[in-house]
């Protein structure tokens, strides 16, 4: 996904360049929650240390809680809960490979880390900063990527899905929040496919409430009502489930004929609303540490039902994984 995002604009320093594909990365699909909103200032002050020659910058817990406080609209006065490590530990830790990508994907060749010194007390604040490290060759490189993982689980990539004909004319390639008027667009379509279900069967209703008798024709007409009325719903399901999945199966009717996989994605957007999520057509996949085969994410069928999984193109049936969006980590289910 991070390859059909607008990149950042090109500086002579490569570490400002990589801080600068974080920052954006951590705007773009960070989330709202604190933890996202503090990571992003931390890394913009950074951007400012580091373009400046200067050491990357440690910041305290409560200064780093008084940012976000200022920085919300409305936000309620006092304390509120304190802000500890661990919470932005675990949640830097659960977007690195994430974050990894799209630093790889951009070109950079720094990783930013986030470094985190607990504090001893009253005296002695929790410390915040962010490290650069040198980004090792990537391990989606075709050499790498035939080797089985040791460790039995499986991560997940996540590249970007070339969308369908349509979808490129009306909407372009490129990811868009769903409070544009793509987005807008996009959630009109789907509900004038469901209004033409609606409108099929109460035409069926109409005609069969008449007192006559039933013929064959009736028959196939209800016929040709139901099949019509699937392929619409089939076509436009994946957009109804993304607010409660956020991850669904794209299906042939938002994926170009040249591919095989895809999901639709929405990520939240950091500092919005609800509604302020990004729509982006991508594919999970992965390598099967059992056979090195690829893995890619399908229905879970009768056997996990209303779950996305991910399936071993040479042992579908045994080969199968769990999907984990967020920490893309799979673990096996059979």
């Amino acid at each position: 996904m991070a390859a059909n995002s607008s990149k950042p604009a090109e500086t002579r320093n490569p570490q400002v360049f990589a801080l600068e594909v974080a920052r954006d990365w951590v705007t773009r699909e960070g989330g709202r929650t604190r933890a996202a909103a503090i990571v992003g200032a931390l890394l913009e002050s950074t951007i400012t240390a580091i373009a400046r020659g200067e050491d990357a910058p440690e910041k305290d817990s409560a200064t780093l809680l008084e940012i976000w406080r200022s920085s919300r609209d409305g936000a309620p006065a006092g304390p509120g809960s304190p802000l500890r490590g661990s919470e932005i530990e675990r949640w830097w830790e659960a977007r690195a490979e994430h974050l990894r990508q799209a630093c790889s994907a951009e070109g950079a060749e720094w990783l930013p880390r986030l470094r985190v010194k607990p504090g001893g007390g009253r005296g002695l604040p929790t410390l915040f900063q962010i490290a650069l490290d040198r980004l090792e060759p990537s391990a989606d490189t075709e050499s790498e990527s035939a080797l089985p993982q040791e460790d039995g689980i499986l991560r997940y990539r996540v590249s970007p899905a070339k969308p369908a004909l349509w979808l490129r004319l009306l909407m372009g390639s490129r990811p868009f929040p769903m409070d544009s008027w793509r987005g807008h667009l996009l959630v009109c379509i789907a509900l004038v496919d469901v209004l033409l279900i609606c409108f099929i069967w109460l035409g069926i209703y109409m005609l069969w409430s008449q007192p006559r008798a039933v013929s064959t024709a009736d028959l196939a007409l209800a016929g040709l009502a139901a099949v019509v009325s699937f392929f619409l719903w089939r076509g436009v399901r994946p957009v109804w489930q993304l607010p409660s999945q956020r991850v669904t199966l794209a299906g042939a009717s938002f994926l170009a004929l040249s591919e095989l996989h895809g999901q639709l994605r929405t990520m939240p957007t950091a500092g919005r609303r609800e509604a302020g999520r990004v729509f982006s057509v991508v594919r999970h996949w992965g390598i099967c540490p059992v056979c090195s085969a690829e893995v890619d994410i399908q229905d879970g069928g009768r056997q996990l039902p209303g779950r996305l999984v991910g399936r071993c193109a040479d042992a579908p049936l045994e080969h199968v994984f769990s999907f984990d969006p967020v920490l893309l980590t799979g673990r096996p289910l059979r």
